[in-house]
């Protein structure tokens, strides 16, 4: 008699999928990414709305804070790093302007061109949060050596440029300059 091949219940703790009434088949290392990628993103989401922030808002202070001492960028290179559209961008700085964490400036040599730079109610709700999220990373991996560590980090690069050479399925964010 033939098994079954009808798919059973969502995945139990452990990592373990139902495939077949009959047999539990472990899930594939990228499943297990999958869902590992899912917690962290449900737990980021999470902290950002206590702080009244979204991952695509709290993105452009993180990259803003990131880009010197003067954390200001023009928007073009901003919606670029994104993959927005620059109408895009602008909506996102609107919402961050009227929450009075960024401010747009104009390009002392060229008028038409806006640069958007943290404010310092931004700048420091923009370090809080990054130190509430180091935090908890420091938390999860405290179980982890050092060796452990490198080897996930290492593991993770590969992953990432085996993605970039696959057709096309991954776009990385370009750092900011």
């Amino acid at each position: 008699m033939p098994r079954s091949t009808h798919r059973a219940a969502p995945t139990p703790p452990g990592g373990l999928s139902r495939r077949t009434p009959d047999a539990a088949v472990p899930l594939r290392p990228l499943g297990r990414l999958h869902d590992v990628a899912s917690a962290l993103t449900a737990l980021l989401a999470s902290d950002l709305k206590e702080h009244g922030l979204t991952a695509p808002a709290f993105h452009i202070l993180a990259v803003l804070r990131r880009a010197g001492p003067d954390h200001r960028l023009t928007t073009g290179r901003l919606a670029a790093i994104d993959m927005v559209t620059c109408s895009g961008m602008t909506v996102r700085a609107d919402k961050l302007e009227k929450s009075g964490l960024v401010v747009r400036e104009r390009d002392e040599n060229d008028r038409r061109v806006v640069h958007l730079r943290l404010t310092e109610r931004g700048l420091r709700l923009t370090d809080r949060v990054l130190a509430g999220l180091h935090a908890r990373e420091a938390r999860l991996t405290a179980g982890f050596d050092a060796d452990e560590l490198r080897a996930l980090a290492g593991l993770a690069d590969r992953l990432e440029r085996a993605l970039q050479h696959s057709a096309g399925a991954f776009r990385p964010v370009p750092p900011p300059h």
